[in-house]
């Protein structure tokens, strides 16, 4: 193989430079080791030392200055990211189920508190969309501030229709432009809610019709989805397990879930 004559390739700035380069969606990970260079371009940062050492040791341990390399002396730089992630809370506060709405909340404000301890370690976002009445609100956009997530949770009140169809595109609207900003982004979408939808997106139109086209676009995208049970029945709502069905979730009741529980499968 034809060596590489750094004097001719800019020599090793020219590689350091891409270091800078590609560092900046890694800066934050942790170097695992080198490998060689597979493929003419360099993917990650270049290790100038595992390069020497490399052309050293070809050389029998007698490499002179200049240097000159091979193709086969080129080390990359792995490195291990920990990936940022998003959970969207869509959480029904409509006063459909009464005591049911009660718990609901409790779970809720309970779980997205303790995500939000850890999430500055992690580097993690909670977002809470609440849907009530009439619409939909963004109450809380994607922070890490449990400051702000708890002056926004003492502000929750409960009552008025259910538009659940509402709550699905706000939350993925958030999700949305919260991953347009970071591609590398992991979402997952927890929705609580009792099953009850009786406010469509388009008035005269089938709310239930409207949801099941939101699930299956949602599920197209391969969005991860937590669908929770908030209803206070013994057995599970069918409109809700079919639901998970078509969004690919996966279905919980909330009689079976505390705080803590719920706190441990979505961390999981």
């Amino acid at each position: 193989m034809a060596p590489i004559d750094l004097a001719e390739h800019g020599g090793l700035e020219r590689y350091a430079g891409q270091r800078q380069r590609y560092l900046k969606n890694a800066k934050r990970g942790r170097y695992l080791r080198s490998q060689p260079l597979r493929g003419e371009r360099l993917k990650f940062p270049l290790d100038i030392a595992a390069t020497v050492q490399a052309a050293t040791l070809r050389t029998g341990g007698r490499a002179a200055l200049p240097l000159t390399l091979h193709q086969d002396d080129l080390r990359q730089k792995i490195h291990r990211q920990q990936r940022k992630g998003l959970v969207v809370f869509a959480v029904d506060a409509s006063d459909s189920m009464g005591e049911g709405t009660v718990a609901r909340m409790r779970a809720a404000k309970g779980a997205i508190l303790g995500l939000l301890k850890s999430a500055y370690q992690r580097r993690d976002q909670v977002a809470l969309v609440v849907f009530r009445g009439d619409r939909a609100e963004v109450l809380l956009p994607p922070s890490t501030s449990i400051l702000l997530a708890r002056q926004c949770l003492r502000q929750l009140y409960i009552g008025g229709a259910t538009p659940f169809a509402d709550g699905l595109v706000k939350a993925r609207q958030v999700i949305q432009s919260a991953t347009q900003k970071d591609p590398g982004l992991e979402a997952l979408l927890v929705i609580l809610s009792d099953g009850e939808a009786n406010v469509p997106l388009v008035s005269g139109h089938d709310v239930n019709k409207e949801i099941d086209i939101l699930a299956v676009d949602i599920r197209k995208e391969k969005l991860k989805t937590v669908l929770i049970d908030s209803g206070t029945g013994h057995s599970a709502n069918t409109f809700l397990a079919q639901l998970s069905f078509k969004l690919g979730a996966e279905y919980f009741q909330i009689r079976d879930l505390h705080a803590g529980r719920l706190l441990e499968i979505l961390r999981g």
